[in-house]
This record gives structure tokens, sequence and C-alpha cells, in this order.
């Protein structure tokens, strides 16, 4: 069966006429229990570790969709499940119940109305004719019905389901050659569908037992069986398989685990086991037993050991050298120092002879002495002497050296210690700190130990200046001024390194908007927006009351004093460019780490005439505040209150109101006199309650001043044809509006609940 007849088999049947009209379909056998199972394995080359668990994701939603929308294999009741497996060899899913065949549908197709369809002698018309010819029947099959105010010709069209079977031969390719991964490659021809690797088997069986047939269809000129591979490294032979329990008990047998979880526990608990041997305990990694996990078929931990003469060296270099080059576990003691030994995971059942134990043994302590090397040949010139080399680094093409960066950073970093200072956060002590650690911060950079080992910058810089008498403060501070590098990631230790990581991050996100490395749709190449997420999680965790507008202003403008004239009219755009990303990523934060619905977050970050600048801790303070008390009556009336007055004020059109103010003396009804007085002294108290913190309460003072408006809508006609009573009641609520419904966050933007009471407002 070709494609075009599934596409036909699952399309909407034609309308007879212009005025006919088609009811929905109705699916016979419901609840039909002839059910079978699904296998589905795509056999490649080794799939990165980084793409396998997306692309088995990826294929268990795919294939589900498919089955369920377009195939319609699931039962009307069915949850449709679709169970996925991986190796880094073959991705699987797995279809415990799938309909034998497809339920029946029972069309019924309108045609004509009955006095169009026949003439007044009772003959049939060409209308009617041409209904029952375009749809292979006679006239006299044709049934009349009842439909809105008249009598229609109609018909019923049982479209019978296609097997399993049939469909399943054009669908599982189009599956498979539908998914999507971050990096694909060819192997036939340019024109072909690409895929992550090639693939080397496919097989598709549906059923089980003597009753399972392959699906049989050819993609990438590889043909579909029933028969899978072991493991590559113990036989690599071909096994016959009936079904998913014969498939996975025979590659158990086969050294061969498709069980993404059970993998994850033989490394966790024989790294364990093998640990017992030596003493001592491993260092946990997430990421690595996932990686190992994602690229082995049958993983085995074994023990290994190296010279200890080695632990001198600082713990961090020793579990990089062993953990992101060669992919093993180190070990430590109870007291946190490490042991001597790894564990390594083989894709094998067993090293009888030790010659792969050796083998790991002698890499690594090749990797060791190189590191051992490094640090020593790096002491031999300090930090502080490394500056000219720095210069000599290029930091990016337009933007200069790391030398060049060094001095922007040293000035933001300045004015953030400035502003600090001057609040009582910060010493004049830890503001020398701060320029110290800046100076000294990218300096690892020209040190051989990072050229080697990349994944160390930073925490090199920060090793070597507390080696060579640095200050501790000024050591941890570098050590950790690329923190956070992710939402999940800590920040630095102290608040000098907090305010050397803010100014580094910063430099990033200007410059690079300078010269228009911005972030567009998913293309960030400069990586500015883990910057920005790393630039609000310091402002929001550790340097509450910073105020990023002003930051970013002050170094844009300072610049553009430098470059003359023309140079101070464009810093106004690149300031408003930054304040927006920003925020985005403000938004980010809250929404994804703070956790706050999505219309609260747009109500606190949503520019207003009071609400210009950017202080992350501040308006996460707002938006918790909403949270706490937005669902209650009053606050939705409230917030629908304040569209309401946005869609006046659109409405109304557009005159100054920034300096106007409500005459009380044109008040003609006694509503609009309540709703001044309870304006007046409510917005004076809201002030107050902002100034302090309390936004809670503040929020909660402003749900008091519902009854107010509510009397106001129900009782005072705003757009009066009296222009002068108009514009004083449209003054009253665009005061209102100012200094109450946007003085904190934009209320207009509150989804109201319909079922909250405050729907009548609407």
């Amino acid at each position: 069966m070709t494609a075009s007849k599934l596409e036909i088999r699952n399309s909407k049947l034609e309308t007879g006429s212009a005025v006919a009209v088609e009811e929905q379909p109705e699916i016979l056998n419901r609840q039909s229990s002839n059910t079978i199972p699904l296998l589905l394995e795509v056999g490649c080359e080794e799939i990165p570790a980084r793409f396998l668990r997306d692309a088995e994701r990826s294929l268990g939603d795919s294939l589900q969709k498919a089955l369920r929308n377009d195939a319609r294999l699931f039962g009307q009741d069915e949850p449709g499940i679709v169970e996925t497996y991986s190796t880094p060899r073959r991705i699987v899913a797995h279809v415990p119940s799938l309909l034998i065949r497809q339920p029946d549908i029972l069309q019924r197709v309108l045609g004509p109305p009955v006095k169009v369809a026949f003439d007044h002698e009772g003959r049939p018309t060409r209308a009617a004719e041409a209904f029952a010819s375009k749809h292979n029947v006679d006239v006299s099959s044709l049934h009349r019905m009842q439909h809105g105010k008249g009598e229609y010709l109609y018909l019923d069209w049982n479209w019978p389901g296609s097997m399993a079977h049939d469909i399943l031969v054009e669908l599982l390719p189009m599956v498979i050659k539908g998914l999507i991964f971050p990096k694909s490659m060819y192997w036939t021809s340019k024109s072909d569908t690409r895929f992550v690797r090639p693939i080397r088997w496919v097989l598709a069986i549906l059923g089980e037992g003597q009753q399972a047939r392959t699906v049989n269809f050819e993609i990438l000129g590889v043909k579909s069986g029933d028969f899978t591979f072991s493991h590559r490294a113990k036989s690599g032979k071909a096994l016959r398989v009936k079904d998913f329990k014969d498939y996975a008990r025979k590659l158990a047998q086969h050294f061969v685990e498709i069980d993404y979880n059970r993998r994850c526990a033989c490394v966790i608990e024989g790294a364990q086991t093998v640990v017992g041997e030596a003493g001592g305990k491993v260092v946990q990694d997430e990421w690595l037993t996932d990686w190992i996990a994602n690229s082995t078929e049958w993983p085995r931990p074994m023990l290994g050991s190296f010279d200890e003469r080695f632990l001198h060296l600082p713990r961090e270099i020793l579990i990089t050298v062993m953990r992101d080059h060669q992919r093993y576990f180190a070990l430590e003691d109870e007291q946190g120092n490490l042991r001597p030994h790894f564990v390594a995971v083989l894709n094998m059942d067993s090293d009888e002879k030790g010659l792969i134990r050796q083998g790991h043994q002698r890499v690594l302590t090749a990797r060791f002495r190189d590191a051992e090397f490094f640090w020593n040949a790096d002491q031999k010139t300090p930090l502080r002497s490394r500056g000219p080399l720095l210069d000599k680094v290029t930091y990016q093409a337009k933007l200069g050296s790391y030398g060049d960066k060094i001095r922007r950073v040293k000035a933001i970093a300045g004015n953030i210690c400035i502003s600090l200072e001057d609040s009582g956060l910060m010493t004049p002590g830890q503001t020398l700190e701060v320029l110290r650690a800046v100076e000294l911060c990218k300096y690892d950079l020209t040190t051989q130990m990072v050229q080697e080992f990349t994944e160390l910058q930073g925490i090199v810089g920060g090793l070597y200046a507390r080696e060579q008498g640095e200050p501790p403060e000024v050591a941890d501070a570098i050590y950790d001024h690329y923190l956070p590098q992710g939402a999940e990631d800590e920040c630095p230790r102290s608040l000098v390194g907090a305010v050397v990581s803010l100014a580094d991050k910063i430099d990033s996100v200007t410059a690079g908007f300078q010269v228009g490395l911005g972030p567009t749709g998913s293309s960030d190449p400069f990586a500015l927006r883990r910057a920005g997420n790393g630039i609000v999680k310091l402002a929001v965790e550790v340097l509450a009351g910073l105020d990023l507008t002003i930051l970013t202003n002050q170094i844009f403008h300072a610049q553009a004093a430098s470059a003359g004239a023309q140079a101070v009219l464009g810093s106004g755009s690149l300031s408003q460019n930054v304040d927006n990303f920003l925020r985005e990523r403000m938004e980010f934060y809250f929404r994804e780490t703070a956790g706050l619905r999505y219309d609260t977050v747009r109500a606190v970050l949503r520019p207003t005439r009071i609400l210009q600048d950017l202080v992350p801790s501040a308006a996460l303070s707002r938006a918790r505040a909403i949270e706490r008390v937005r669902d209650t009556e009053d606050f939705m009336a409230l917030a629908s209150a304040a569209k309401r007055t946005r869609n006046i004020r659109k409405s109304a059109g557009v005159f100054d109101i920034l300096g106007g103010r409500a005459d009380p003396a044109l008040f003609v009804e006694q509503p609009e006199r309540d709703l001044y007085e309870a304006y007046q002294s409510l917005s004076q108290r809201i002030e107050q309650l902002g100034d302090s913190g309390d936004f809670e309460e503040a929020f909660r003072m402003m749900a008091t001043i519902r009854p107010q408006v509510d009397r106001f809508f129900d009782n005072v006609l705003v757009m009066t044809e009296d222009a002068t009573l108009r514009r004083n009641r449209l003054m009253l609520l665009l005061r209102l509006n100012e200094d109450v419904f946007t003085s904190l966050a934009d209320l207009a933007e509150i989804v109201v609940d319909p079922r909250s009471g405050a729907a009548a407002w609407k």
C-alpha cells in the first residue's frame, strides 16, 4: 500500500454539494479486544552517548503519535503504551497492545435539500443524480433526514478498517525517517534521508510466538527482518527472535542489556562492589554514570590503581583527568581524601588475564605524568607575570584580546564595588580583593595545564593563585568566577567571587551585543543566554538590590563617551536591547527555577512608567508576593479592573496624563468621589510599603479598594458626552492605573479566573 493510500484512508470525505454538511465519523468496534504486540528495533553504528536518550524518547513519542492519530491502531479507551529502550547500537520501541485491524468508520454524507433534489412530480433532478453518481450509488439508495430547518438527502458510507500489518508497512519507515537529531549524516547519497548514524539492520515484528510475522519494508537500503545482533565484541552474530520476551532474553544471554536503568544500576552497584577490594568509596558522579550507561551495552566495572606519588597534585586535577579524559570514577576515603585507585567500566563481561586493567593503568599514569609536568612547569611563571602573554590570546576578533577583556571587566567591577560600598554591603578591603582577582582571573588561559585540560580554566587559576601566595579571598574568587554556569549550578562562595563573576558575565553580554553577537532564535554562538542566566542568578541569590539597568547604562555611556558624540546617540538602543535580553533571562529564571506562573512573571517584568529599572531580587520578591495573594477573590477582581482601565485608556486616545490630576470639584457622582478618596490614601500607603519591601501587604492593601472600584464601574459612565467630565473621570482612572494598578506590577497582565467572581467586570 502506498503512502498516498494511507493519506486517502485517513482524510475526510468530500461533501455532496455546496450546501451539504458532513457529520463527525462514527468509529465502530470501539471496544475491540483483538490486539497484538509490535516490536521495532533500529540497529545502527554507535550512537553518541549525548544523543541516545533523546533518540529513544523521540522514537517512542513519534511512534505513539503515529499509531494513535494516523493509523488509529490504539483502542478508544486504551492509553496507547509505547515502551522504549536503547543501547549505543540500537533504539527500540515495544508496543504491548495494538489493534489487529483499524475500527470501521461510518461516515454520513449529507446531500442536497429534498426540494432541490426532486421536482414537483417527484422525479430526481440533476442535483440528486450528481450526488448519487459521485458516490457510485443509485438515487434509490439515498435516504432522507431532517436537518436544521429542512429535509435533506443523505448517504451512510461504511469505510472498513485496514489490517495493522498493511498500515505498519508504510507507517514504520515514515516514523524512522522522521526522527530528528542534533547532528545527522548521510552514507548512501546526499539526496537520501539523514540519520544520526548509518542504519545496519531493522527488526520489525508484529505478533508473538508462532503467530509473529515480519513487517516487511526497506529504509535507506536496509530491509527489515526478524533478527537482531548480539554484542559486537563477543560474537556479533545475528539472533532470530519471535517476540519481545524472546528478544530481551536472547540479547541478555549474548551480553546486551537494553534497559538504560539496569545499566545504570550495574555501573553504580558494580563500582561499589569492586571498590570493596581497596577500601574507600566511589566519588559519586551522575553525569559520568549517565555517559557510561549510554556508551556501553554490557557495563562491568573494574578496579585499577595508580602510583600514590601523584596524590600530591590537587584533587580537582586528578579527578578531571580521570573523569573528563578517561571516563573513570575516582575513589576517596571517609575524610574526602583521594585514594590511589580508580574504577573503569568495561563494555564486556570480564578481564580474565588482567591485560585490559594494565592498559588502563598505563594510560592513566601517562596522563598523570603530563599533569604533573604541567603543574611544575607552570609554577616557573607566576600568574602575576603572565599579563603580556594574555594580550596575545584572542578573546573575539572584533573585541580584541583577553587583556582587553580584563581591562573592561576591571572597570565594570569597580562600578559595582562603588555601588556596594555606598550601600554598606562591601568594604574598601573587599573592593581591592575584587580588583586583584579580576586582574588575575584569566591568566591561567596562558598555562600549559589549561591548554591541555581546558575544563580546568578558572579552577587552575585559583589553585595557582593559592600556591603562589595570593590572599585566600582572591584565590577563591578566581576559582569560582565562572560560576554559575547553569540554573542548577552553585554561585561563588564569597561576595568577592560573586562580583568578579558578575562583572565578567556582564562584559560578555554587553560586548557581545555591541558587536552584533546577540542571540537570535535558536542560535547563540557567543553563549550569551548562559551568561545572562548567570547574571540573573547572581543578582537574585547573592547581590540583592543590584539594578542591572543602571549598570549596563554606565557601561555603554562610558564606552560611548570615549568614542565620541555619534556613539553616545547609539548607546541608548544598545542599552534597550540588553535590557530586553535580561528581562527574557529573568522571565526564564522566574518560571523555570523559581516555579512562578507565567502571568505573574509577565506582570512584574512588564515595563511601566514606574517600573523601568531591572532589579531582579525586588522583581522576584514582588512576584512571590503576588503568588501568595493572587487567588483571593478581591485580588482577582482588582486584576479585572486593571484590565478594564487599560482598555479604557486605549480607547480614549492619547493625551498628556503624566502631570495631570483629577479635579475633585468636577465630580458629580458619589461613587467617583469615594473612589478618589480611597485612591488618595491608598497610593501613599502602597508607596510606603513598596519602599520598605513589604510587597505582600502592599498587594493586600490594593485589594481593599475593590468596593469603591466596583461601585464606580457600576454607577458612573466614564465615556460621557460631556468632554470635561469625561476627561476628569479618565484622569481619575489613569492615575489609579499609574499609582496603584502598575505601581509594583502590571496587574492587567494577571489572567482572571472566571470562577473568581470578577468575570462580571470583563
